[in-house]
């Protein structure tokens, strides 16, 4: 979707779409349609855009999401780990993707393995972005061209290393960027929660300064305590936290 406004369109981020869960990252499927009611609404006055993308290529996106958004006509991103295609029930396998595809939807990079990017050595790195590029291309058979960073973690050389893979837009958490840095183009995401109301939803997508600011005060602050604690503790109480069921914390355990 592109909207009338100067502003840049706001990118959604979501994961999981559910009838209901406890977990911080999944949406109902009654918020998630009232989520792409308010998009198109704001769309079609002309005034503000924004661009749905999926992360992690879960079964219940296609399952819940996909309906949802062919009802408003809205084509999204799915970043998916080629790696992990088919290999739980909850991951999408590549017929499924191809159909997305065919639907005019985009399938996109967001990793091999899920391995947070920083913490990969650089034959790692190369295999996590070079290598899920070219499986994807090949799978898919459409240029692949963006990447979504795991965990939203990413610096300096991450971002040098997803230049020299070939990709030209790295989408990170921080739905207040929209920067080129080594010649790649990073927008920020937001990130929806389960917890995440109409009127927060619209303030997003307004790009309304108030609401950008507190989110980054409390993303300075979350950096505070990874500093503190460490990473790999901080994403253990993460997970705790949100509900989520751990699977992500053994896989980086077994990838470390």
């Amino acid at each position: 979707m592109n909207g009338n406004s100067v502003k840049p369109a706001m990118v959604l981020a979501y994961h999981e779409v559910m009838p209901e869960s406890n977990y911080a990252y999944c949406v109902t499927c009654e918020d998630f349609a009232g989520h792409m009611a308010l998009v198109r609404s704001l769309h079609k006055n002309g005034a503000f855009a924004a661009t749905v993308t999926f992360d992690d290529g879960e079964e219940s996106q296609y399952r819940n999401a996909v309906p949802l958004l062919a009802e408003q006509g809205i084509k999204a991103t799915f970043f998916v780990n080629p790696g992990l295609v088919g290999t739980e029930a909850k991951f999408l396998g590549w017929e499924k993707l191809q159909e997305l595809q065919a639907a005019g939807h985009s399938i996109q990079s967001h990793g091999c393995s899920h391995k947070f990017l920083p913490a990969c050595s650089d034959k790692e790195l190369g295999y996590e972005l070079g290598g899920s590029r070219e499986l994807l291309e090949d799978k898919l058979g459409t240029p692949v061209e963006e990447i979504s960073v795991p965990g939203g973690r990413w610096d300096q050389r991450v971002l040098a290393a997803c230049a020299r893979a070939g990709y030209k837009r790295v989408y990170v958490s921080e739905p207040w960027l929209n920067a080129d840095v080594c010649g790649l183009e990073v927008a920020g995401r937001f990130m929806v929660r389960r917890t995440t109301t109409l009127p927060e939803l619209q303030k997003m997508i307004e790009r309304d300064k108030r609401a950008l600011w507190a989110m980054k005060m409390r993303s300075q602050l979350r950096r505070g305590v990874v500093s503190v604690v460490g990473d790999d503790l901080y994403h253990r109480l993460w997970c705790r936290l949100t509900g989520y069921d751990e699977f992500e914390a053994a896989r980086q355990d077994q990838s470390s």
